[in-house]
């Protein structure tokens, strides 16, 4: 039915998707705790939205800094 790259690709990609999916980070574990305790859950959250997008536009700041130098070896 399958050959045996196929289904051992269809395995791995299977296996990522389904580790993405289950795992729980620290910070959604500590939000749902916040949560589920009911204690400061908009302080909570709002901290945590402020602190993704910091890191976001950081981490893309960073990446388009790093794309705009040009690179120092020439590949030929």
């Amino acid at each position: 039915m399958f050959s045996t790259a196929a289904s051992s690709s269809w395995l791995a990609g299977f296996t990522v998707c389904l580790s993405l999916i289950v795992s729980i980070g620290a910070q959604n574990l500590y939000v749902l705790r916040q949560a589920v305790q009911g204690e400061h859950v908009r302080a909570c959250v709002a901290w945590c939205v402020l602190i993704d997008a910091l890191l976001v536009a950081v981490g893309v700041a960073g990446m388009a800094r790093i794309l705009a130098v040009p690179p120092r070896w020439r590949i030929t």
